[in-house]
């Protein structure tokens, strides 16, 4: 009797679930479809990135292995065409390796317009203002002062990623360009305020010294290694 009572339940439970199957069997396949087609499509995008990637490296190598090689007009058309297709990370440092070659060459208006254009392709702010400020330092070199001033107040701001080295330089290009009461107040901020590093406060104390008995400044001390000069770092960004 217990057998035959176990049959019938088990047959009620295959009645049932024909049932919920023959309602909702198209729902579920259409959701493990869905479920499946989804897995395979970031498969093939984890793949296609990985892929570009690769062949990005690739390009950067060759156009290092240019500059290796002496050939710097080829490895400088290289990194800006990086620059102008690659993905983000790889184009800002492709962009800031040609603005090194051309500063090398001489080419200051080139090595800046390419500074700019590594400006733009960075999202990160440090990235970003390390560009900035690099071709200011070549723009006050040239005596371009009202634009250096126009370049680096935004990038003078308090907790700006290079603060302390936009104030040096804004407070240089003040005095150069006559506005000694703003170079002043600049350079009287870097002897005052914490944080800022020893060397930069000494200069700014000898600037404001030299300002008191109208001595020509010296140009403060341009960025000479970029924080981003790796490939991973490029490769973080993408």
């Amino acid at each position: 009797m217990v057998d035959f009572i176990n049959e019938v339940e088990e047959e009620l439970r295959k009645d049932d679930y024909n049932r919920l199957l023959k309602k909702y069997g198209p729902l579920i396949g259409i959701a493990l479809f869905l479920i499946v087609a989804g897995a395979g499509f970031i498969e093939y995008r984890k793949y296609a990135d990985d892929k570009k990637a690769q062949a990005v490296s690739a390009i950067y190598t060759a156009a290092d292995k240019k500059l290796d090689e002496g050939d710097t007009d080829a490895a400088a058309v290289a990194f800006a065409d990086l620059g102008a297709t690659g993905p983000e990370g790889y184009a800002g440092l492709s962009l800031m390796r040609a603005a090194a070659i051309r500063q090398d060459q001489g080419d200051v208006l080139g090595a800046v317009q390419f500074f700019d254009q590594a400006a733009e392709k960075f999202s990160i702010p440090r990235h970003m203002q390390l560009a900035q400020l690099k071709a200011a330092y070549l723009l006050a070199d040239q005596g371009a002062y009202a634009d250096v001033i126009g370049r680096v107040g935004p990038l003078a701001e308090r907790d700006a990623p290079y603060e302390f080295l936009a104030r040096e330089l804004l407070g240089f290009a003040y005095a150069q360009a006559g506005d000694s009461s703003s170079a002043r107040e600049q350079f009287a901020y870097l002897t005052s305020v914490p944080g800022v590093p020893a060397t930069v406060k000494q200069r700014a104390e000898q600037s404001m010294a030299l300002m008191g008995t109208d001595t020509t400044l010296s140009a403060p001390e341009p960025l000479t290694q970029p924080a981003i000069e790796t490939q991973e770092t490029a490769t973080d960004e993408e």
